[in-house]
């Protein structure tokens, strides 16, 4: 919704004042960087690769440390993900934009019935993918956050091919339930360590014995993973859904 033109830049003091600016910002973050990198490389780092199996039940340090280490952190921040999807639907929920020029001819371009054949057979893969990462991400890269990502691609792709309104029709769901059940979920999960007398976010690794499959071990971070999946899904989706509907009333001149 920016002006289709904007205004002609003026030249003098402000772009050596801008100059110096962005001279002083890059010098200082090259400093830090080298700063950094000059450090002794000895840190709290090897104590996360050491326990991320016996303590964390998981080999991928990234996503244990993500779950379980700092998960009060990543509370905080799907938390905040989540709010932030409502607060932009709140925003733009009863925004009425000004209509784009219409072409000379009235005309509407077309949809693509290729794009919408083959993204109505993409979904239920990107679903099955998202899935898998969602389920290795304790012992392998993945996990709730990409999972949840490689899922809103998939859902994306169908309005971008169907349109706002036909696809809107044809997933119809509620994004804000994701973020509550996710929230309800991860908050859930922290809160059953206090039944076995350990503190809030406290993880655990017990086996279960399946039939014929045999003892599978069964992070509890996953219930909290699960909270990360639905938030990301659900906060992604709410946020673009209402850009997207906001240019469709748009370009509808409604």
């Amino acid at each position: 919704y920016l002006p289709q033109a904007g205004q002609a830049e003026r030249f003098g003091l402000r772009q050596w004042r801008d100059g110096a600016l962005a001279l002083a910002a890059g010098g200082g973050v090259t400093a830090l960087v080298y700063a950094v990198l000059t450090r002794p490389t000895a840190s709290i780092s090897d104590y996360f690769l050491r326990t991320t199996i016996p303590e964390g039940g998981g080999a991928n340090a990234v996503n244990v440390i993500i779950v379980d280490y700092r998960g009060f952190d990543t509370l905080g921040e799907i938390a905040v993900f989540g709010i932030a999807g409502l607060v932009i639907h709140a925003l733009l929920r009863g925004a009425n934009p000004a209509p784009l020029t219409a072409t000379p001819d009235g005309a509407v371009p077309p949809r693509s019935l290729m794009l919408a054949t083959v993204m109505g057979a993409l979904l239920p893969l990107a679903a099955a993918v998202s899935f898998y990462l969602f389920l290795r991400g304790h012992n392998v890269p993945g996990g709730g956050f990409i999972g949840g990502l490689v899922l809103v691609i998939g859902l994306v792709l169908q309005y971008v091919a169907r349109g706002v309104r036909d696809a809107d029709s044809q997933v119809g769901v509620d994004w804000h339930l994701w973020i509550g059940w996710g929230l309800i979920i991860a908050i859930a999960t922290g809160v059953g360590a206090f039944a076995f007398g350990h503190p809030f976010l406290t993880s655990s690794t017990p086996y279960v014995d399946l039939p014929v499959v045999g003892k599978v071990p069964f992070a509890s971070a996953m219930g909290f993973d699960t909270g990360v999946y639905l938030v990301v899904i659900g906060g992604a989706m709410l946020m673009l859904l209402m850009l997207a509907r906001l240019g469709a009333a748009r370009t509808e001149g409604r």
